[in-house]
């Protein structure tokens, strides 16, 4: 149902991040201090928030010193994205068929380390190393 992917902008150094959802694609990112909006490569003024996607299913707001998204019909309940802080919520509906740094999302914490190969890691950080897209 959705894809969130997180990357280091190579010149700025600030973290973009990246949403799937079906056939759409929306980029969150910083900009100096400004928070920016693109969905499927069409820039959305922050003047212009809150966004509605024309499907109905996904809506973007400005919340505290960032954006929110929200999609609960693709399983993604929030996702709010600030200077260097990001949090995802996923809908309930989706808990225990997540994977990723999500983990499972069922609340359950002992397999909550667990690496695209299926081993259970110790370590927070080899955890998320795992998850690392070449």
């Amino acid at each position: 149902k959705f894809m969130v992917l997180l990357k280091k902008d190579e010149q700025s150094e600030e973290n973009r991040m990246n949403v799937k959802l079906a056939d759409i694609d929306v980029d969150l990112y910083t900009l100096g201090t400004d928070a920016k909006v693109k969905v499927n490569e069409m820039e959305v003024p922050i003047s212009s928030l809150p966004y509605q996607h024309p499907s109905g299913s996904i809506q973007i707001r400005q919340k505290a010193d960032g954006l929110s998204l929200y999609a609960p019909s693709h399983g993604l309940q929030e996702v709010y994205f600030a200077n260097g802080h990001w949090k995802i919520q996923v809908a309930d509906w989706m808990k225990g068929q997540t994977c990723g740094l999500c983990g499972k999302a069922d609340g359950e914490i002992r397999q909550e380390y667990t690496t695209p190969s299926g081993y259970l890691t110790k370590s927070s950080v080899s955890f998320a190393h795992s998850w690392v897209l070449p």
